[in-house]
């Protein structure tokens, strides 16, 4: 995590020692505040209508991700159950 843990992701983009897909979901789930907690319950709250992702599927905004979450804590699911 940090500007250490970011350094280390692009050294492995650079380097090509994992497959891009993996490196990619590693740096949203250390990087991005959040993704880690709200990442697997995203498609249920798309088709509840709850979200609707602006970028695309597996990238959601700041915005986005809070309003999922806030969803799960009232409907009653811990969005650590998903993890």
């Amino acid at each position: 995590m940090g500007p250490d843990g970011l350094m280390l992701l692009l050294s492995l983009i650079a380097c090509r020692e994992m497959p891009e897909e993996d490196i990619m979901e590693l740096a949203k789930r250390v990087q991005i505040p959040g993704y880690e907690q709200a990442r697997d319950l995203f498609p249920e709250a798309i088709a509840e209508g709850v979200v609707e992702p602006s970028i695309g599927k597996g990238y959601y905004l700041q915005g986005e991700i809070q309003t999922l979450l806030r969803w799960a804590m009232t409907e009653g699911a811990s969005p650590n159950e998903a993890a």
